[in-house]
C-alpha cells in the first residue's frame, strides 16, 4: 500500500458526563472504541458513519485537540492540520482574510514578514481567488469562497496530513463539486494524504480511495471505495448504502 503516514492502533476516547454526588466521582463516557486503521501517504481514507456515530471525536484526538484517550496515534508527518464543516465559524470574522492566511505563517516562525505576504498571495491563486482578496473578512465572501480560504489557512504551513471534517456537508451541490475537486488538486500539487470525514456516502465514492465505515464508536468495516459499494459486508454498511440511492 505503500509508506504509512498515519497509524491509530486501539484507540479508546472519553468523555466527562459529570460528578456524580452520590457515587463521588466523575462519569465518562466512552465514545470510540478499540479503534485501528492505517493511512497511507498520497491516499484519501474515507470515514463514513452516521451523526454521533464518533468521526468528529476521532479527528480531534488525530489533530491533537482531544487528549483523553487511550492507545496510541502515531504520526508519520508534522501535525495534521484541519478543514472544519463550518466555514462561517471557524473563520475569525475580526480580520482580514490575508491576516488568517498569515497567522499559521507566524506560528510557524520560519518566514520574514515579507515572504509571508507572498506565501499569501501565491496560495489565495492557488486556491482560485487572486490576491485582490486579501484585504475582505470572511462575510464579505460567499460561501464556497470562505471553505477556500479555510482549506488555504489549512495547508499553506505545507502539511503532509488534513483532516477534513465534513468539508463540503453545509455548501450546494454545485459548489460541493468545485470545492471537491480543489481538494483533489491540492492533493496532487502537495502530495497531500487526507483523512475525509463524511455522512455522504455519495461524496465518499467521488473522491476516496479507502473507506472506513464507524458504527457507535467503532470501526465495522474498511476496504477500498469500490469493495464497499459493490460488495459491503457489513449490515451496516449496507444499510447506509440503501439509504443513499
Amino acid at each position: 500500500m505503500g509508506q504509512t503516514i498515519l497509524e491509530v492502533r486501539h484507540l479508546n476516547s472519553f468523555y466527562d458526563e459529570g460528578r456524580s454526588i452520590l457515587a463521588g466521582r466523575t462519569s465518562r463516557k466512552q465514545v470510540l472504541k478499540d479503534v485501528s486503521f492505517s493511512l497511507y501517504r498520497g491516499e484519501v481514507l474515507g470515514l463514513v458513519g452516521e451523526s454521533g456515530s464518533g468521526k468528529t471525536t476521532l479527528s480531534r484526538v488525530i489533530t491533537g485537540l482531544l487528549k483523553d484517550y487511550d492507545g496510541e496515534v502515531i504520526s508519520h508527518a508534522q501535525r495534521p492540520q484541519m478543514v472544519f464543516q463550518d466555514p462561517y465559524s471557524s473563520l475569525n470574522p475580526a480580520h482580514t482574510v490575508g491576516w488568517i492566511l498569515e497567522e499559521p505563517l507566524k506560528i510557524a516562525g520560519k518566514m520574514t514578514r515579507q515572504e509571508r505576504k507572498a506565501a499569501v498571495l501565491e496560495m489565495l491563486e492557488i486556491i482560485g481567488l487572486g490576491g485582490e482578496y486579501a484585504s475582505r473578512r470572511p462575510h464579505e465572501l460567499s460561501g464556497g469562497q470562505r471553505q477556500r480560504i479555510s482549506i488555504a489557512s489549512a495547508i499553506i504551513t505545507r502539511p503532509e496530513l488534513v483532516v477534513a471534517d465534513e468539508p463540503v456537508s453545509a455548501l450546494d451541490v454545485t459548489i460541493q463539486a468545485q470545492i471537491l475537486e480543489l481538494l483533489l488538486k491540492l492533493r496532487r500539487d502537495f502530495d497531500l494524504s487526507y483523512l475525509f470525514i463524511s455522512h455522504d456516502l455519495n461524496v465518499i465514492h467521488q473522491v476516496c480511495d479507502r473507506v472506513l465505515v464507524m458504527k457507535d464508536g467503532q470501526i465495522v468495516e474498511q476496504n477500498t471505495v469500490e469493495e464497499i459499494f459493490r460488495n459491503p459486508a457489513h449490515p451496516y454498511t449496507k444499510q447506509l448504502l440503501e439509504a443513499a440511492k
